[in-house]
């Protein structure tokens, strides 16, 4: 949205709410419109920075199993906090979003030996509401060896996710007890907003491997991703007498790069960890000192094998 556009919104709301709402009585006016938006504008990022968190990365170099072996594993996802310049990023960088929440996102995860040299792994976040936050989201994940050598191993990996979260981003739970207008509540919420952000994504990676001398242990691993990102953000908040409804579409492709460790802790039991990083492009607004675009974050996971 342009500054005419933001401007233009910003005085719908503030008009509803001076005359509307007696006009209507009790039936609330509401704003209802889809807005397609550049992959690099603010809301865009927040949202491509968001599934970029849930990127489904290998966590291990690629590994032939058995088939009908399986995996069960526990994943925590870091998700570094962001300070308040960097939240500004609703209405084109001019209104601050409670995007700082979990500061450890958990994932279960299991691997299912297919045959074929071929990995089939899946992971669900259940809707169950955390700090106001609700997930479903649903990951699957197909990875295999091409190439094996002394100690190096390559691969490949497709994988996708379908799914979101519920949450009160918007019109966070107690903004609403600030009067509309008033320092803190600028923009006007009238109650816990019900915002919906859908993060689906599919691509390709090619993974590696490399085994440790014996005397070290463990193997490294590394990754090479393309996700191509197809993002939604559909906003429920009663704003200024109006219920907004708008809807927020943007879509594109996401780079990331992966370098991790991991070893048996045991004879059933594995630990992995591993850091993560993607450029992010954003075109914030002037006002903004905000520096930090891109997301480096670092995951561990202890999964067990049958």
């Amino acid at each position: 949205m342009n500054g005419f556009g933001h401007s233009l919104r910003v005085g719908v709301l503030v008009a509803g709410g001076m005359g509307l709402g007696g006009l209507w009585g009790g039936d609330l006016p509401e704003i209802k419109f889809t807005e397609v938006l550049d992959f690099d504008r603010p809301e865009a990022w927040a949202m491509k920075r968001a599934a970029s968190l849930m990127l489904f990365t290998s966590m291990g170099p690629p590994t032939s199993r058995e088939a009908g072996s399986v995996e069960f594993g526990l994943e925590a996802i870091w998700n570094p906090s962001l300070s308040a310049e960097d939240r500004r990023v609703g209405f084109d960088g001019n209104k601050v979003e409670d995007l700082n929440r979990l500061e450890v996102i958990p994932r279960p995860r299991v691997r299912i030996g297919v045959g074929w040299e071929t990995t089939l792994e899946l992971s669900y976040l259940p809707p169950v509401e955390i700090e106001g936050i609700e997930p479903n989201i649903f990951a699957m994940a197909l990875e295999r060896p091409i190439w094996q050598g002394c100690d190096w191993t390559l691969g490949a990996r497709i994988y996708g996710q379908l799914g979101g979260v519920d949450g009160d981003i918007t019109c966070p739970h107690g903004e609403s007890d600030i009067p509309p207008g008033e320092a803190g509540n600028e923009f006007g919420c009238e109650g816990t907003s019900r915002d919906e952000i859908t993060l689906n994504y599919v691509g390709g990676a090619l993974i590696g491997g490399f085994a440790l001398p014996e005397d070290i242990g463990g193997d490294l691993h590394f990754g090479v991703y393309a996700t191509y990102m197809d993002l939604e953000f559909q906003v429920d908040a009663v704003t200024y007498g109006l219920r907004d409804r708008t809807k927020m579409v943007t879509d594109g492709w996401a780079y990331a790069f992966t370098a991790g460790y991991s070893r048996d802790i045991s004879e059933d039991c594995r630990l992995a960890v591993e850091a993560f990083y993607s450029p992010l492009d954003v075109d914030r607004s002037a006002e903004s000192n905000a520096d930090a675009d891109d997301l480096f974050n670092v995951r561990a996971m202890l999964s067990y094998r049958f």
